[in-house]
């Protein structure tokens, strides 16, 4: 019986130590490749300095900029109170280094995504990135973080025409909203109308016209932030529960690339 105690003991503690080498590997292993995963690998453009307007995996827009030394993976989306809707920013090569700007209020913000000048109050939001496997492309993690504020000369949003990188839908990606409500499409979709208040809620009218004879209602926006006149045109966003959530403006700009 004594033989059988120990050989029991010897089992456990062998058991305990594998238990806790799988442990371990797990946590080494999450550290490598964070529990949130990746957002996706994209070419570096070029040559530098250039920049790309980027739709992460998960459907977030993006911008991926190249400097002649360094390289920023910026979220597009413009930083905006609580209940106010949300908007894109877009890029313009107007100076050596270049800066996002905010085409409704003319706030810009330099390269890597840092607040430079403007009615904004904080950094665009940067994700961190390594080097692929695969030469001239970066992987974006999981994570991102403002990029803070820094002090510049106030820059006039008034960029030629080609000077600016902005997000646009390919043909056929576009949904009327009141189809993307009833159909309920997976992720992030494009989407063109008109967003209107109505009451105590907030709409997104099919068309860009007068009149609002069909829609879809847009949770997270307060109806007396909705800006007169009414923003029109494309937008970005997602659909639950029938509703849209996310939404985000997509100012036009002076043009893309």
């Amino acid at each position: 019986m004594r033989d059988l105690g120990q050989r029991l003991l010897i089992g456990l503690g062998a058991g305990a130590a594998v238990l806790m080498a799988i442990g371990y590997a797990f946590i080494a292993g999450n550290l490598a490749a964070p529990l949130g995963g990746d957002l996706g690998t994209f070419e570096i453009p070029g040559p530098a300095p250039a920049t790309a307007a980027v739709l992460l995996d998960d459907g977030r827009p993006a911008f991926v900029v190249a400097t002649r030394s360094d390289v920023a993976v910026v979220d597009a989306r413009a930083p905006v109170a609580a209940g106010v809707p949300g908007r894109l920013v877009t890029w313009c090569d107007l100076d050596p280094a270049g800066i996002f700007v905010d085409p409704l209020d003319g706030t810009t913000w330099e390269w890597d995504g840092a607040l430079r000048s403007g009615q904004g109050t904080d950094g665009l939001v940067r994700y961190r990135v390594r080097s692929s496997s695969e030469d001239a492309t970066i992987v974006v993690g999981s994570e991102g973080h403002s990029a803070g504020v820094t002090s510049g000369e106030r820059v006039a949003p008034d960029c030629p025409a080609d000077t600016w990188v902005s997000h646009r839908p390919s043909e056929g990606e576009v949904f009327d909203p009141s189809v993307a409500a009833d159909e309920e499409p997976p992720g992030w979709v494009w989407l063109e109308g008109t967003l209107v208040a109505d009451g105590d809620g907030v709409r997104l009218c099919d068309g860009l016209g007068g009149g609002c004879a069909t829609w879809a209602s847009v949770a997270g926006i307060d109806p007396a932030q909705v800006p007169v006149p009414a923003p029109a045109g494309h937008f970005l966003g997602r659909v639950r529960d029938g509703a849209i959530v996310d939404l985000q403006f997509v100012p036009a700009a002076g043009g893309s690339r």
